[in-house]
């Protein structure tokens, strides 16, 4: 199975939106291949996984019935608990794979997620089906600690003057495009902001919005990502007042204060 590239009931997909020029800082598909800043940092984790994965093809690697009317799947998960900080135990229902796919992507919503390996290595390792975990940490790391060091980011989160590193998205819509008890296919619209709270930086604080697209798979009694992509999502007309000083999103830095996970 494949993800649907259509936008038929998709309605924050960017082909419904309309098209306008370019925008400074705008922010553009990794498959075109320009090399910025802010390209590597907001985009890191939109190349986990091709669309056409075999394992997001073939029933049998996603262990649907072969036949004999059984499977060794559990019916739903075991209730939400979180392992690692990131919540699991989702039930086996096209509810639980929104779910499952809007805490996914808000456990790697975090700043410590982009600056630490250690919690991105643990955070990839709950939320990515086994046999996907080992190319995600390579795309991710790759890209994320080239971007840390362009911005001077420590593995506390904070530039050598204590700037903070931000990087907060907000799911505001999700949609379950495909449903079966063994594959998912989950589309979220998110709002993002990321960048480094310092006047100097090359990356101040940046908006955008985006689609998320998730593949899950029923692994082991739980929704697992067999792969993330990103593509373009609605982008709102902004509004009329000025952008604030890098500076005062200070307060926003760490991740203490970030929105809690989705039931």
């Amino acid at each position: 199975m494949t993800n649907d590239t259509k936008t038929e009931g998709r309605p924050w997909s960017a082909e419904r939106a309309p098209r306008r020029g370019p925008r400074p800082l705008t922010l553009v598909v990794i498959a075109i291949v320009v090399v910025t800043v802010a390209g590597l940092l907001i985009a890191n984790l939109a190349t986990s996984g091709r669309s056409d994965s075999p394992a997001a093809q073939t029933p049998a690697a996603s262990g649907a019935d072969n036949g004999s009317g059984s499977t060794t799947s559990q019916e739903t998960g075991d209730g939400l608990h979180k392992k690692d900080g990131v919540p699991v135990g989702y039930a086996r229902t096209e509810a639980g794979a929104k779910a499952a796919a809007s805490n996914f992507q808000a456990a790697q919503s975090t700043a410590k997620f982009l600056a630490d390996k250690d919690t991105r290595h643990k955070v990839t390792s709950v939320i990515m089906a086994p046999e996907a975990v080992a190319q995600r940490l390579k795309t991710l790391d790759e890209q994320t600690e080239t971007a840390m060091g362009k911005l001077g980011i420590l593995q506390n989160g904070r530039t050598v003057d204590g700037a903070p590193l931000i990087n907060r998205q907000a799911t505001l819509a999700a949609q379950v495009t495909s449903f079966s008890k063994d594959l998912a296919t989950v589309e979220l619209w998110t709002a993002a902001v990321t960048g480094v709270a310092d006047a100097n930086s090359k990356l101040p604080p940046t908006s955008e919005f985006n689609q998320w697209n998730y593949t899950l798979r029923w692994v082991e009694g739980d929704w697992r990502a067999v792969t993330i992509t990103r593509s373009a999502g609605l982008v709102p007309q902004a509004t009329a007042g000025q952008p604030s000083s890098p500076n005062s999103f200070r307060e926003l830095g760490g991740d203490a204060d970030a929105p809690p996970y989705a039931g």
